[in-house]
């Protein structure tokens, strides 16, 4: 009975060291998973978009929550969405979006919506594209760094209200439009 106390008390205690101290390849993915997440946490996506319309000019912050990329360093989905900070802007637009196609030559594709207060508390949806609008973007600048894409540039075009979410677009009363954007991105999450 002494050599089988003897075993139990040894296997109680290699199994004690086990709870106590989890094996090499799982502290090594838990330290990695908590690289990755600090990482993640430090980095911060910022930016605005400048927004031209005739003579007056409206500067909005990006709306990180609503903004990001995703692809690769040879081709990205770049989707900017900002909002006014600001109470006289914010009385005037709900929100801008320019999104486009980003690649190594430069920007295809680019689309942009924007939500237009109305007198009555209602809202106009403005839309333009590339095809529909002449919307155009040019890149100024770009770098991708671990997984934050800084890209700037600006962009010009028309455009035109649409009731079924730029699906049909009126441009029987244009809205001439342009800026500029400079933000810094985190994937998609």
């Amino acid at each position: 009975m002494g050599a089988e106390s003897d075993a139990a008390e040894k296997e109680g205690l290699v199994n004690a060291d086990l709870a106590q101290s989890p094996p090499s390849a799982l502290r090594a993915l838990c330290l990695c998973a908590a690289v990755t997440l600090a990482s993640c946490a430090n980095a911060q996506e910022t930016g605005f978009i400048t927004l031209t319309l005739a003579d007056e000019q409206f500067e909005m912050p990006l709306s990180a929550g609503h903004s990001d990329w995703t692809g690769s360093r040879g081709f990205a989905e770049v989707s900017i969405m900002a909002r006014p900070s600001q109470v006289e802007t914010w009385q005037r637009f709900q929100s801008l979006r320019l999104t486009f196609d980003l690649l190594r030559s430069g920007a295809q594709s680019p689309e942009m919506s924007l939500l237009r207060r109305t007198k009555d508390a209602g809202f106009e949806r403005w839309y333009g594209q590339s095809d529909r609008g002449g919307l155009a973007v040019l890149i100024t600048d770009r770098s991708l760094a671990d997984s934050l894409l800084q890209v700037s540039g600006t962009f010009t075009g028309t455009l035109g209200q649409s009731t079924n979410f730029g699906q049909t677009i009126d441009f029987g009363t244009p809205m001439p439009v342009s800026g500029t954007f400079a933000v810094t991105l985190l994937p998609v999450r």
